[in-house]
């Protein structure tokens, strides 16, 4: 999210797919809202499918098919269903996670360790990606079957988070010099944070004045809850790749690395953004 110098991308590519990015969000956001569906779930699978991979290189076992399958029903079960078929889809997933693995260690015995303590170690693992990623991605579904103000919200979120994302880069990248996670993340500069910190808290100003119409210090509560979460969402996923000992969880999206690099500072924002609207815009 706020990256100091040296970060061994190229800026031309980030710019491009960040801005092709920006155009298939917007479009489906604004011209047809339920185009969004597909996108989100287009996201988490792709997300899934990356995290299921990269975790492998620690012999954790997560299988790919059923995660990436989940992920992509989770989005339409929130949207139609609302929490309770979001939360029914989430627990089937993580069941038909455990009983594929079950499988698999019938077919091949030796694929991943069959110790109990491998098996429950997996189950655990899936269990975890589950929570992580297409149950925190269907939030933003859930945002958007609001009636009233649900477009409005997801607009809110994800510009504020590319806003976070880009300000910080931008800036750490070009003036970045003092650390602000070594030990966590040391490419993430001070500098790029405050330049977050207020690309953030503007962007979200500008919508709940203009969009929700709601007052300014109840744009300024979310702002301080979004940046936490973005900022906790990035550190989280910079400590999995330092765990893993691997850069970017793929080189799908050049400039930027995986779905993951992107989808990493909006998982927890999408979440409590959430519980946001739930007791303060209802």
């Amino acid at each position: 999210m706020t990256t100091a110098p040296n970060t061994g991308r190229s800026l031309s590519k980030s710019v491009l797919i960040g801005l092709l990015l920006g155009a298939v969000f917007l479009a489906s956001i604004l011209v047809y809202k339920e185009a969004f569906i597909g996108l989100a779930a287009a996201a988490a699978a792709a997300g899934s499918w990356e995290l299921a991979t990269a975790i492998r290189v620690r012999g954790w076992w997560v299988q790919r098919v059923p995660v990436t399958l989940g992920s992509l029903a989770i989005m339409p079960a929130a949207y139609f269903g609302g929490p309770y078929w979001q939360w029914i889809t989430a627990l089937a997933i993580v069941g038909a996670l455990i009983v594929s693995r079950l499988i698999v260690l019938l077919i091949h015995p030796r694929e991943g360790g069959n110790k109990l303590g491998d098996m429950l170690r997996d189950f655990a693992t899936a269990a975890f990606v589950v929570i992580y990623l297409p149950l925190t991605t269907s939030f933003t579904v859930l945002l958007l079957r609001r009636p009233v103000d649900g477009q409005t919200l997801v607009l809110l979120l994800i510009v504020t988070v590319a806003m976070i994302d880009t300000a910080g880069y931008l800036i750490g990248r070009t003036f970045g010099r003092h650390k602000m996670a070594p030990g966590v993340s040391p490419k993430k500069s001070i500098e790029g944070l405050i330049a977050s910190i207020s690309a953030g808290v503007v962007t979200v100003l500008l919508f709940t004045i203009f969009g929700l119409h709601k007052p300014w210090w109840l744009g300024l509560v979310l702002a301080a809850i979004i940046l936490l979460a973005a900022v906790f969402g990035d550190l989280a996923e910079s400590l999995i790749k330092r765990d893993l000992g691997i850069k970017d969880m793929s080189a799908w999206l050049p400039g930027h690395g995986g779905i993951m690099d992107r989808l990493d500072s909006i998982l927890p924002s999408a979440l409590v953004t959430y519980l946001f609207a739930i007791f303060f815009l209802n």
